[in-house]
């Protein structure tokens, strides 16, 4: 088979199934994992997967549309963290270097604690393709949001993550 006729292949797949099909979706569990955060301190998941609401983004630095969803992450830490809900981010490390994570988290106030995925670990497990990657769970760990933007989440959205 010529490599034209591998890319077709590989082009049609993606335009048959959708990315989800290839990933943690709709209605999965998330995957507790442990991890240290690039604070140094040891981050596992399964302290709270499982008993509380909780948003996942994977980003990097260099991506325009991660800069553009870090408000509406705050904005959400303002209204919901204190009531309950977590929040983790994982730097996927593609093209990207400590300092540099660091340097856009400091710009950015990102105020909850980030997990530098230097061997895609994480990303593997989650089947991270691109990003921004926004996972969000509820408070039994059901994944109910997969997708490339920050959720806008109204108050009774809220209550249905904590049931």
């Amino acid at each position: 088979m010529t490599g034209q006729k591998l890319f077709l292949i590989f082009i049609c797949s993606f335009l048959l199934f959708p990315c989800s099909a290839f990933g943690l979706a709709v209605g999965d569990q998330l995957i507790p994992f442990t991890a240290t955060g690039m604070d140094g301190e040891k981050i596992d998941t399964a302290t709270f997967v499982g008993k509380k609401p909780v948003l996942f983004v994977f980003w990097a630095s260099w991506c325009p549309n991660c800069k553009q969803e870090v408000p509406k992450i705050s904005d959400l830490i303002v209204k919901y963290q204190d009531r309950g809900m977590g929040f983790l981010g994982i730097n996927v490390a593609a093209n990207e270097s400590v300092p540099r994570a660091r340097k856009f988290m400091k710009k950015n106030n990102i105020s909850y604690p980030v997990i530098y995925d230097e061997k895609f670990e994480l990303s593997r497990k989650y089947k991270v393709f691109g990003v921004p990657t926004v996972i969000i769970a509820d408070k039994s760990g059901k994944v109910i949001f997969r997708n490339a933007y920050v959720p806008e989440i109204s108050e009774e959205n809220f209550q249905r993550l904590l049931k």
